[in-house]
């Protein structure tokens, strides 16, 4: 074999891929796992304080900054205004009781839409339609859904001061049980989550 092409094999071995898995293109996977179930995908719990704040503009352009509510609680429900999961959740009105009560108890709830596809007068039209009271938040060019870990709609994760302490589904559809609202009032009453990671449905 000639010197060059030995080399150009030589080249050929040792250079990494162009693309990695993750850089494929998702759009006709929105809000996927790629294949990974989610109780295979690691957890996003870090030791970093403060890795999963956010700084997001609501439907009305007000910025939400979680770094000035400090010590609070807050529920992130990713959401999308077409999904066949998530319509039901709100058509049951499940998601607009669930963030009034924890309002009461002093818990900020927004839900948080990544799809690039939607827009805001759409998402306003969606918060119309089923009467939501709560801040839809936009991150359309999904940086903050990819940095936290959000797969699907719905997926929630519940935080306090950037750190994830509960993250999964809504409630469970077959009891009934909303694993939200049981992770908040087990923070609330300073214990432990019982259940800091359930899969996300959708």
């Amino acid at each position: 074999m000639k010197p060059f092409m030995t080399l150009l094999a030589l080249i050929l071995v040792l250079s990494p891929p162009l693309f990695s898995a993750d850089d494929h293109n998702h759009d006709g996977c929105e809000n996927c796992t790629c294949g990974q179930k989610s109780e295979d995908i690691k957890s996003n719990a870090s030791d970093e304080q403060g890795k999963f704040n956010f700084s997001l503009k609501d439907l009305d352009g007000k910025l939400h900054d979680s770094a000035k509510m400090k010590d609070k609680i807050i529920v992130l429900e990713w959401t999308e205004n077409g999904c066949p999961a998530v319509k039901p959740l709100y058509k049951a009105n499940k998601v607009q009781k669930a963030a009034a009560a924890l309002k009461e108890k002093g818990v900020h709830w927004f839900s948080v839409c990544s799809t690039h596809y939607n827009t805001v007068a759409g998402l306003k039209k969606f918060k119309e339609a089923n009467k939501v009271e709560h801040k839809i938040l936009q991150d359309f060019d999904g940086k903050f859904g990819k940095k936290i870990g959000a797969k699907r709609t719905p997926h929630v994760f519940v935080i306090k001061n950037g750190e994830i302490l509960y993250q999964g589904a809504f409630d469970d559809r077959r009891s009934g049980e909303n694993y939200v609202m049981k992770a908040v009032d087990e923070i609330l009453a300073g214990k432990e989550v019982s259940t800091p990671r359930t899969r996300a449905y959708g």
